[in-house]
């Protein structure tokens, strides 16, 4: 009987022992889930704030971009002739956002005999534009001042100062002064022929005589007969 009571008491314990440690394992575990649980909770505004702070740069990039896209489709390469009173005289590659002032600077600036009084340094640059600069003393009429104000839109041309009524009266084209699209009016001159006239202009200074005309390239004798009447030097 004694044994028998043992023996129950025996398989009590063990029982028990079971049972404590079933209860410490489902504690564990429960304190573990409790963990991870808390951890993945301050993880997830972290992971929002850099989320967010992301798509803000990827906003500023986008937005920058634009703008530097906008910007660059609004400027465009335009030429302009500077002719007159400065120090490099010729045709120079400028932007539609430039000023006269601008072409005046790369055409080596004013020079010492310059009138700068009548002209609008703040004008802005179109594509063909002529710009010619007078000498102090120059006689200038009132239209050639007005002119310099406000560039006709007709021929695209700010003139500071030049002798109107000489031009009115003679129907022939100055090769010294005309641009490319002036020459082009020309006999036998298209717009290779006017810019190579241009450009030998450029390299070589002014003609001194109609027949300089022959040593441009593309130009022989039968076009230079054909256009001899209508062009002039300034000379005569």
């Amino acid at each position: 009987m004694l044994k028998t009571g043992k023996e129950w008491l025996i398989k009590q314990r063990l029982f028990i022992e079971i049972g404590i440690l079933g209860c410490l394992i489902l504690s564990i575990v429960g304190i573990s889930f409790l963990f991870f649980k808390d951890a993945n909770s301050v993880k997830e505004p972290s992971t929002m704030m850099s989320y967010l702070e992301s798509e803000s740069q990827s906003q500023s990039s986008i937005e920058l971009n634009q703008i530097a896209q906008s910007s660059t489709s609004q400027t465009e390469k335009i030429y302009v002739d500077v002719k007159g009173a400065v120090y490099l005289p010729g045709v120079y590659e400028v932007t539609n956002d430039m000023r006269l002032i601008d072409a005046v600077n790369l055409a080596g600036g004013f020079s010492d005999k310059a009138d700068q009084k009548p002209v609008n340094l703040s004008l802005k640059l179109t594509d063909q534009m002529v710009i010619f600069i007078p000498e102090i003393g120059e006689a200038r009429t009132e239209e050639t001042v007005q002119e310099t104000s406000a560039p006709s839109l007709e021929a695209n041309i700010v003139t500071v100062t030049e002798n109107t009524e000489e031009m009115t009266n003679s129907a022939k084209v100055n090769i010294n002064l005309a641009d490319a699209i002036q020459l082009q009016q020309l006999s036998g001159i298209g717009e290779k022929k006017a810019e190579q006239i241009v450009n030998y202009r450029q390299e070589n200074g002014s003609f001194q005589t109609i027949e300089d005309l022959k040593n441009v390239s593309g130009i022989g004798e039968k076009t230079f007969e054909a256009l001899k009447a209508s062009v002039t030097v300034g000379n005569d």
